[in-house]
């Protein structure tokens, strides 16, 4: 295109091969325009120059180099450290980040996403609680990255909880345990499904009985609340969502008289930095958060500078078990 003459949504439909509405709806839109079409309007349009008054896609040549961290819960430690390794391995690359923390709320979550797109050049979206429709609309209008959570046709970074909770299930059965109750998370938690269809699989393994909470608070209380169900029906272990319902359940049931190990052992998830300062120390499964979130801003990274290349990954990263004072032989 000349310099005297500027590009038109016509220009840019006969590049990418589609027709001027497509082109329309893709940046008015996008949810309603499929990804790789979108792909192909939007480079068409780099290549062109084209610009559109209040279009959500920045051109190639004005990007913000700033990256947006959703984080479900500011609150626990293992978003924290999600974000330190998302934080070093975009700053490496000369990008910025800013952080939205949903509370646990899709509402907010949504909400502020919407208003924090024609921003960023990209989304990490840890723990996200959206359904499937809505990340898709977001991925339409920019790259996007999830962190422990899976979903077919985007790039995912992913603990290896299968792995990792069998390494539980054997650790437990191998100190006599035969009943385990897992502490259930959030509802709507990829994490905390996945945490417990693993754990239904590998306790059949290695014979072990298993039931589970209803959904409970990811944070203290929900551990609190877990004590007191499991005191009516008590079983020699326990497997908690995260590290803070493991030590909200610690602290409830030695506070009624119960022995941690010595009548329950307790384990946690995600190896946290307060499983080893709380008293007892909790038995926890890392869920490799710090090299989880910077694989997720590295793979966002690329996707920035490929966006054209329709190419999604999902990637896996190891848990390691860390035995410590929570757990010990089962009470006979």
């Amino acid at each position: 295109m000349s310099g005297d003459k500027r590009a038109t949504i016509y220009d840019v439909a006969k590049v990418a091969g589609v027709s001027p509405s497509t082109v329309s709806r893709a940046f008015s839109n996008p949810a309603r325009v499929s990804s790789d079409t979108t792909a192909k309007i939007f480079e068409a349009a780099r290549a062109l120059g084209f610009r559109q008054s209040g279009s959500s896609y920045p051109a190639h040549s004005h990007h913000s180099s700033i990256l947006c961290f959703v984080m479900a819960d500011v609150t626990n430690p293992v978003f924290a450290t999600l974000l330190e390794g998302f934080q070093r391995a975009a700053h490496q690359a000369n990008y910025g980040v800013v952080v939205i923390n949903s509370d646990e709320n899709v509402a907010i979550e949504e909400k502020t996403i919407r208003k924090m797109l024609p921003q960023v050049d990209g989304i990490a979206l840890a723990g996200s609680r959206l359904t499937p429709a809505a990340i898709l609309a977001i991925e339409k209008t920019k790259p996007l990255v999830l962190l422990n959570r899976f979903l077919d046709g985007h790039t995912c970074v992913l603990p290896d909880t299968s792995g990792g909770i069998g390494d539980v299930c054997r650790y437990l059965a191998e100190l006599g345990h035969k009943e385990l109750l897992y502490l259930s998370g959030p509802k709507l938690s990829w994490a905390n499904g996945m945490r417990w269809r693993s754990a239904q699989e590998k306790c059949h393994e290695y014979g072990i009985t298993l039931r589970h909470t209803p959904n409970l608070s990811p944070r203290l209380l929900g551990g609190i609340d877990g004590a007191h169900l499991w005191m009516q029906h008590p079983t020699t272990a326990v497997l908690a969502y995260n590290d803070m319902m493991a030590m909200g359940f610690i602290k409830e049931v030695m506070s009624e008289g119960y022995s941690v190990p010595g009548d329950v052992s307790v384990v946690g998830i995600d190896d946290s930095v307060m499983s080893s300062f709380s008293d007892p120390t909790i038995s926890s499964l890392s869920s490799g958060s710090y090299d989880v979130g910077r694989k997720a801003a590295k793979s966002l990274i690329w996707q920035i500078a490929n966006h054209a290349n329709r190419e999604r990954k999902t990637l896996i990263m190891p848990m390691e078990f860390a035995e410590r004072e929570s757990t010990g032989e089962a009470k006979k």
